[in-house]
């Protein structure tokens, strides 16, 4: 997990899919932009530009599923 908690979790997730400018959970120094920018088909991959994190959503709803 990325945050400190469910339901933030819920709400970074719902963020990212709705496009909505989300600062990085990790160093909150930059907002997360897609992670494959060329391609821009599909809003299921982020990155953060200052500390390189990537936020794979398909896997984080997985991972609150179990």
């Amino acid at each position: 997990m990325y945050t400190n908690s469910i339901e933030e979790e819920k709400k970074l997730l719902k963020r990212l899919w709705t496009e909505q400018p989300v600062q990085c959970p990790r160093c909150g120094k930059a907002q997360l932009e897609f992670l494959h920018k060329k391609a821009k088909k599909s809003n299921c991959d982020w990155k953060c530009p200052a500390c390189g994190e990537v936020y794979r959503t398909i896997r984080m709803l997985k991972e609150l599923q179990e």
